[in-house]
């Protein structure tokens, strides 16, 4: 069992000295919840290649491992055009969890309760165009092309977790 640190509340904390902050506190692993700087909530990621390599050392430092990345974005909503660039979001977001070792991602179902079945056909249509870009990160960190994707129903979440 990983215990973890979702280090939203030093949201303001620079991106490169949180994981020292972590270690100083007892963790091991941080869950990377939206940032402004990095992931921010509902918007395509800031991070670039130069600031994920900073970070990436800033862990490594640090003796501190990513346990999981949590974006946030309108990937099951009822709006098409809401739909489809969250899906361009997850893809990067996909990207730079690979980038920093990540192999778990979480987030929220992020639906209409008012347009429930509306929003769970997006949530599917949205999940069949990333499983396979999910696919391709687990290939490419591990050798396998194995990836597993769960609805929980209690929380309405969809984790996925490259093996």
């Amino acid at each position: 069992m990983k215990i973890t640190l979702d280090p939203y509340m030093f949201r303001r904390v620079p991106l490169t000295e949180l994981p020292g902050l972590v270690a100083d506190l007892g963790y091991e692993y941080i869950e990377l919840s939206p940032r402004e700087d990095f992931l921010p909530f509902f918007l395509h990621p800031r991070a670039d290649k130069a600031q994920i390599a900073a970070f990436s050392r800033a862990l490594s430092a640090a003796g501190v491992k990513i346990a999981s990345v949590l974006p946030l974005y309108r990937w099951s909503g009822p709006d098409e055009d809401e739909r489809q660039a969250a899906v361009r979001y997850w893809k990067r977001a996909i990207q730079i969890a690979a980038d920093l070792g990540a192999d778990t991602m979480n987030s929220e179902f992020n639906g209409r309760p008012d347009a429930a079945a509306a929003s769970e056909a997006q949530f599917w249509r949205s999940l069949e165009e990333l499983l396979p870009v999910f696919e391709s990160a687990a290939s490419t960190r591990t050798g396998s092309r194995s990836c597993t994707a769960r609805r929980t129903p209690s929380t309405r979440a969809a984790t996925s977790k490259a093996s």
